[in-house]
């Protein structure tokens, strides 16, 4: 007979049942969104599991952008992206060229360190230390996490989910923060809430990206990049009409993260996987050779990026994001960041809106909400994060374009650094409680 797996609860959680019981939460992935909802959640007085299928913290992307709202989110789940062996770098100046390296642009971020308390800061986290951070957190604040453990599926009317060991678990609420299945690029939660033959990723501009990482001593040792980077530019750019290299510090400025985006055809003999375009292989090694090759007419200090770079060390895939689904929720499961908005690396904002999605539901699930509030609730969440995630998503597609210049990008920016959603989703909720209570 199937064991049934059961979320007890903590002793941090025993003393608040007396007057209001918490919920039972599983968390389905354990990149930054689930660990960050998990935080939020556990520290509310809810019971929460975070089940990721990997064996350990890591994935697809080495690092990427924070951005100030997403900064301020973190510090309202009491993580300080800047701390010591986290490996975030502050932002400062970013460069946008042209492929042979002269200026287009140049954006100054962090002009006054003392503005964090009101506004956030722009950093470049690394993956991994935010992804542990994150986990620490969790654990801390009373929630279990569980890796090297694989749902296969979910019943949306008991709110059960089956592993592949035959168990299942019963609770209250479901997220799956699962983000983008490695080899379809399908979420296991995702068919549960949605028509997944209607609504999936897809290769809605036709790129794939190359991403690889290289040591910061290296380039400020070599004479043809020791230019690139310094202490107050951190992030280099080339723009050609079908390709873009972004490149920036991190890991507490000991490594430099290249991603490179180039129409899909360039690299399909490492991405394609029999004849269905859409079943493409994730995370491929690609040689230095072929990388050269895609960015021969590009500025020698690129070139010279992808030479100093670990041969082995390349990796490519199809980019892929997806159009509106009708719904983010079904009964008491709901979809969080790349489940059900995923965007392309042009807006630089995927992972800052998994971690507003997080704190967002924090906020409208505090301790006291009762399942049966749920569904409305997810609802809710929907409505305040909707729009704004589909921005992100529209705004990344129109930048894969070629679509930029000074007006649109800062404008583009504020939108991605004012808002505060932590204070969106408390009025939000202060709102929906009293129109309840007429």
């Amino acid at each position: 007979m199937p064991e049934t797996r059961l979320q007890a609860p903590s002793s941090l959680h025993l003393q608040s049942r007396a007057t209001m019981a918490p919920l039972r939460i599983a968390i389905v992935g354990a990149g930054v969104g689930g660990p960050a909802a998990g935080v939020g959640l556990a520290r509310s007085g809810h019971d929460v599991a975070l089940y990721e299928r990997a064996a350990g913290v890591g994935g697809v992307g080495f690092a990427f952008r924070i951005a100030p709202s997403s900064d301020r989110c973190l510090r309202f789940l009491g993580v300080d992206v800047f701390a010591p062996g986290a490996g975030a770098v502050l932002g400062g100046a970013s460069r946008f060229l042209r492929p042979d390296g002269s200026l287009i642009l140049e954006v100054q971020e962090n002009a006054r360190a003392e503005d964090r308390e009101e506004k956030g800061l722009a950093a470049f986290a690394y993956r991994l230390g935010l992804q542990k951070q994150l986990i620490d957190e969790a654990l801390k604040q009373g929630a279990r996490v569980e890796m090297g453990v694989e749902v296969t599926s979910v019943d949306v009317d008991s709110c059960t989910i089956s592993f592949a060991d035959g168990s299942t678990s019963s609770v209250d609420l479901i997220i799956g923060a699962d983000g983008v299945h490695p080899r379809y690029y399908q979420s296991c939660i995702r068919p549960y809430v949605v028509d997944s033959s209607i609504y999936f990723p897809k290769a809605s501009t036709g790129d794939s990206c190359l991403r690889t990482m290289i040591s910061c001593q290296a380039i400020r040792d070599d004479p043809i990049t020791s230019n690139v980077i310094n202490d107050k530019c951190g992030l280099v750019a080339w723009r050609a009409e079908d390709r873009l290299a972004v490149g920036y510090v991190t890991d507490e400025g000991k490594q430099f993260n290249l991603v490179c985006t180039h129409p899909e055809a360039l690299s399909s003999s490492e991405t394609s996987s029999g004849d269905d375009a859409e079943k493409t292989e994730y995370n491929q090694k690609i040689s230095l050779e072929a990388a050269k090759e895609m960015y021969k007419n590009f500025d020698k200090a690129l070139i010279r990026l992808l030479e100093l770079a670990d041969p082995g060390g390349f990796r490519v895939w199809k980019l892929m994001d997806m159009d509106d689904i009708p719904n983010w929720s079904r009964g008491r499961v709901v979809l969080l960041g790349d489940a059900s908005h995923p965007v392309l690396p042009f807006g630089y904002a995927g992972a800052s809106m998994a971690i507003e999605d997080a704190v967002t539901l924090a906020v409208l699930l505090p301790l006291g909400v009762q399942p049966a509030q749920i569904p409305d609730r997810l609802r809710l969440f929907e409505h305040l994060r909707r729009a704004r995630a589909y921005k992100v998503r529209d705004e990344s597609r129109k930048r894969a374009a070629g679509v930029q210049n000074a007006e649109v990008f800062n404008e583009y920016r504020d939108f991605l650094n004012m808002h505060d959603a932590v204070a969106y989703a408390e009025q939000a909720l202060k709102e929906h409680e009293e129109s309840a209570s007429i």
